[in-house]
């Protein structure tokens, strides 16, 4: 029975079970609304990478921190012994931070053992934003496959909200496309119908022209300028790898962790 006091169809009833709500950014909607759903972030470039890179080869959690006061004040209450200040504003290294956001400073002799405080500018604080919903995944190419189980595994997968990162406050098309071949997956994959907003819609008609050339893609939209513009060219074929990681960064007690038994 809907609130207007109408009948549903059960076909009705089950459709609403496979609710996928994408948001371009995480402005869309608040904290209080992201609570009902399990959600997953997307950011290519390239918190999921480097964190998903940090996590494969051993580090014991990361934090995701909302900004740069708030990781550096974080650190100050940790033995730095064990203890990595990481990420990036703007894409460049923070001074006093000790790794920026390229995933190839997260090798096994950097990063194994350490605990991790990762503030960067666009993903981690789409992270810490949805860290109320009932699961919090971090996606981006290199996982989706992951992601995909991971998603499916859960108790109660949807309603699924996709929150793209973005960057600086503002869409950007890699982080809708990762959202929408997410969505051609979960549909393949569960042979259900979905039930999409709009912006869910769009991402997967911009998943189906621009998912063949991943490279390409990343290579040509506006943040992947920037980081060539800053000599981080190599940075994008990491990020580029579709499911190459089995990782699955997801929040628990405000640190990301990798998934597995128990999440």
């Amino acid at each position: 029975m809907t609130e207007n006091g109408t009948t549903t169809t059960a076909a009705e009833e089950e459709s609403a079970n496979w609710r996928i709500d994408l948001f371009f950014t995480p402005f869309e909607i608040t904290e209080e609304r992201l609570k009902a759903y399990n959600v997953v972030v997307m950011d290519v470039l390239r918190a999921a990478t480097s964190i998903a890179t940090a996590l494969a080869n051993g580090a014991k959690y990361v934090i995701p921190a909302p900004s740069i006061a708030e990781a550096t004040a974080l650190a100050a209450q940790l033995s730095r012994d064990n203890v990595l200040l990481c990420g990036e504003r703007e894409g460049k290294l923070i001074d006093g931070f000790d790794v920026g956001n390229s995933p190839a400073d997260y090798s096994r002799d950097r990063v194994r053992g350490r605990h991790l405080i990762f503030g960067s500018t666009n993903g981690s604080p789409a992270v810490v934003k949805a860290s109320g919903a009932r699961g919090v995944f971090l996606c981006g190419f290199v996982n989706l496959n992951a992601v995909l189980d991971a998603v499916l595994a859960s108790a109660q997968p949807f309603p699924l909200a996709l929150l793209c990162a973005g960057r600086n406050s503002r869409f950007s098309i890699e982080d809708a496309v990762c959202g929408g071949m997410l969505i051609a997956r979960l549909r393949a994959r569960n042979g259900k119908m979905l039930v999409l907003n709009d912006a869910a819609r769009t991402a997967e008609i911009l998943a189906r022209d621009f998912s063949a050339d991943l490279p390409g893609l990343l290579s040509q939209c506006d943040h992947g300028k920037y980081l060539k513009s800053l000599g981080m060219e190599s940075d994008l074929p990491l990020c580029a790898a579709d499911s190459s990681s089995t990782i699955v960064p997801v929040l628990k007690d405000g640190r990301l962790v990798k998934y597995g038994k128990g999440n």
